[in-house]
């Protein structure tokens, strides 16, 4: 792990991410990979450009970066999902290194991105300055985020059973709202005073169809981070009330054969000054 990973969060996120990548490709793909085209787009990446794939996890963005005829470079503070990343696209480069201290010179890339990155940093504002630091004048940077339970419905219950039923004095570390750059205002503004103008934000409705009304629970549960450390803080009977709320309110999303979730997610980008 970098070393300046000391704070009690990202050891959390470390050893979360170490515990799943093995499970990440057969759960939270298929519906992240959704939102890849949407951010890349926002960037404008062109062929021939220098990008940097920051949090990158398996290489999902290199990838798409690559096959634009772009250079990608993905890095992510995961030992172990750098070595799935280079075990799937051995023909990109992949590092390890941490979001909030890249270790790349100043003005070295044309666009940088983030696929759901962001909440899984304890200090996220000091990522969008690195991000600036890295891009070169008038370089483009972009992120996706998950949208506020009031605009995600398959969110929104989960979010409404753990606020239900959850014990929320559970020691968790201390980390910034998982929701904070949902905030249309607020992240605009962090853009502005981190060095960037030009910024766009705009809302992604996706569907993720899955098999099983647990799906969802079990998906948090066993392949998540954040929200599986908090649920894991819970007492087997809470655990069940929960696991009970969010099976009921599956339901809605059943078509007769699967459950089709719809998510929503943020896509933002801005221009370095």
């Amino acid at each position: 792990m970098p070393n300046i990973l000391q704070d009690d969060f990202s050891k959390l996120e470390y050893e979360g991410w170490t515990r799943v990548t093995d499970l990440y490709d057969k759960s939270w793909a298929n519906l992240t990979r959704q939102f890849i085209e949407p951010l890349l787009n926002t960037v404008k990446i062109m062929p021939g450009m220098q990008a940097l794939d920051i949090a990158c996890g398996p290489g999902y963005v290199s990838q798409a970066i690559y096959s634009m005829k772009a250079t990608p470079i993905g890095v992510d503070f995961s030992s172990s999902m750098i070595a799935l990343a280079k075990k799937l696209y051995p023909h990109i480069e992949f590092v390890e290194g941490d979001a909030q201290a890249l270790d790349f010179p100043d003005a070295s890339f044309d666009v940088a991105v983030m696929n759901f990155g962001m909440l899984h940093l304890s200090k996220p504002e000091r990522a969008m300055a690195e991000a600036r630091r890295v891009l070169k004048k008038n370089g483009r940077f972009g992120f996706t985020v998950w949208a506020g339970p009031e605009k995600s419905p398959a969110a929104s219950v989960m979010f409404s059973s753990i606020m239900k039923y959850a014990d929320q004095d559970v020691n968790m570390p201390e980390a910034p709202p998982s929701y904070y750059f949902s905030d249309e205002k607020l992240t605009t503004e962090l853009l502005a005073k981190n060095g960037f103008d030009n910024i766009s934000f705009t809302d992604h409705l996706v569907e993720w169809v899955v098999p099983s009304a647990e799906y969802l629970f079990e998906t948090e549960m066993n392949a998540g981070v954040r929200t599986a450390a908090f649920l894991k803080r819970q007492t087997d009977e809470t655990l069940s009330k929960i696991r009970t709320a969010v099976i009921e309110g599956m339901k809605k999303f059943y078509d007769g054969n699967s459950y089709r979730l719809k998510f929503c997610g943020c896509v933002v980008g801005g221009t370095r000054k």
